[in-house]
This record gives structure tokens, sequence and C-alpha cells, in this order.
């Protein structure tokens, strides 16, 4: 079961050592078996990993963010054709209707809405969360009143304060949103390869520029568990004015966090694979309804067994 998320933030050696990854830093060395990693991300550019270590990735489905010379991740190693019915599933996904992709991203959508509402409620901002849930409830297939932008409206400036705008770079806050969304996002990137997807080729998002079209349009009811994440940094002055190796490492273990999914506590990681896995028979049934989605609960780390 995969479950850890891994920071390399000091140079150093990773290699393959007998189905574990080998960490050599500083003269000390550790080992992680590769079934229990999820995501590895290096940010340090004096690490050097090996070939057999890569392939080793590719074979337990493991991906590799790497990051530029402000730490922040700019590329992404993904699983290659593990999935065992690569052909039919990509047929279905290329012979999905329009008016099927619409509905499926009508119900992406008011559960995004409906995410943010339940982080608004957790904060304490009723009235809000009451008016965001009214908006999920309106919105059509497609979303053709974009009530995601509208939403978005009346979300973050309660969240963050009257002053926050999401595309403000300077922002403190949105550099740690960008970076555990980045996270979120290669995560589901990861589990659409390993499930025989085609990650360029979206339902609602079509960018030919983007190789993660479908990853962007299922990560939006993820993103509300970032956000009610950051809001916790904010509300416990924990926020520092800019990234740092200590923020960065909690922002990492976002995948380690628990969503309801089902009316069941399982972690962020694990709600990803289940999202993706019912996508497959959405597209096979041509039934929208059974897309399965996350649901936001209280913030808190899973709890493995």
């Amino acid at each position: 079961m995969t479950w850890r998320s891994i920071l390399i933030s000091k140079g150093g050696k990773l290699s393959l050592q007998q189905q574990q990854m080998l960490i050599q830093q500083e003269g000390h060395e550790f080992t992680v078996p590769l079934e229990d990693i999820a995501i590895v991300v290096v940010e340090s550019r004096e690490t050097v990993i090996t070939f057999p270590l890569l392939s080793a990735f590719g074979l337990y489905g493991i991906t590799l963010l790497s990051c530029d010379e402000q730490f922040l991740p700019c590329g992404q190693w993904l699983p290659f054709n593990q999935y065992y019915r690569q052909l039919k599933t990509l047929k279905l996904q290329l012979e999905a209707s329009l008016p099927l992709k619409k509905q499926l991203w009508q119900k992406i959508i008011q559960q995004k809405i409906r995410n943010q509402a339940k982080v608004l409620s957790l904060c304490n901002f009723q009235k809000k969360s009451d008016r965001l849930l009214q908006l999920a409830n309106l919105v059509k297939s497609g979303d053709k009143d974009n009530l995601e932008a509208q939403s978005a409206v009346i979300y973050f400036p309660q969240l963050f304060g009257a002053g926050f705008k999401r595309k403000t770079e300077e922002s403190a806050i949105n550099a740690h949103l960008n970076y555990a969304y980045t996270i979120v996002r290669s995560a589901v990137a990861r589990s659409l390869v390993l499930y025989g997807w085609l990650p360029q080729l979206g339902i609602f998002h079509h960018n030919e520029l983007n190789a993660f079209n479908l990853a962007d349009d299922f990560i939006e009811p993820f993103r509300p568990v970032v956000d009610l994440l950051v809001c916790d940094f904010v509300m416990k002055k924990q926020l520092p004015s800019s990234l740092s190796p200590t923020s960065k490492q909690k922002l990492i273990k976002i995948l380690h966090y628990q969503l309801l999914f089902k009316q069941e506590e399982v972690s962020v990681l694990t709600a990803i694979d289940k999202t993706i896995a019912s996508f497959q028979a959405a597209l096979s049934q041509k039934n929208a309804t059974l897309l399965q989605l996350p649901e936001i609960c209280e913030l808190q780390e899973y709890q493995y067994e």
C-alpha cells in the first residue's frame, strides 16, 4: 500500500537497493521500501538519481517531481503502460460523448463548490457556506453559467481576507496553495496513468499545450482540502512569508490528510485512486452519476492501520 510522500531537500544520491530506495546524504544512509512510496519530490540540484531506481519507480507506480532553481516543482516522471487494458480504456475516453462530458463536469464542479462550502462551514463562515451550497445546486450541464468562478469570488475572500486574490504571485498564501496543488495534481496524474487514461485528453480542459488536462479536471474537488490546510496555517499564525523547508514538509503531507469517500474516512491519496477508478464505470455505462467524488471533513491526518 503506497502512502509515503518524500521530500529530498539536501544533496546526495538516490539509488536502488533490494527493492528499496537507498538515500545517501552527508555520510548517512536511509532506506525506504518502494512499495510504500507514492511520490518523491527532489528539490536539491545536487541530487544524483540512478537509472535502476528510475526504472523501479515506473514498475512500482511511483511519480517523481523535480524542482527548479526556486525549489518549485517543474517536471514529473510518471509510470508508463502499467494498466493491462490500455486500449479498451483509451477507446472509452476517445468515444465519450460531449453531453456525457458536460454531465461529468457538472458533477465535478458541484462537488468542488460543496467542498468549498464545507471548508467555510468548518472555518465558521456559515452564511457564505450556505450561499455556496445554493450555487452548487444551480450548476447546470457543462457549468454553462460558470458558477465555479462565481463561487470563487465568494469563497477565497471570505477564507483568506477581503483583499485576497488568487493570481497575486507575491502572496505567501498563494505560494503555499500552488505548491500543495502541484502535489495533489501530480498524484491525480499518477493515478490516471496507472488506470490507463490518457492525461492529455480532458473532460473540460482542452489546452493543446497542457499534457495534464484530465488531471486538471479531476483535481478540482480536491483543491478545497489544500485550502483548508493553508487556512489552518494562517489561523494558527504558522504561515511564513515565503515557502520554507518546514512548510513544504507539511504541504507534501496533504496526500495523507483524510477525506470522506462514500461516507468512509480515507486518505486523499486513496480518494484520488477511488475517484479515478469510478471514472471507468461512468464512461463504460455512459452514466455520469456513477462518478464518485470526495467530500471534505475536519482537517486531520489519516491514521494508517
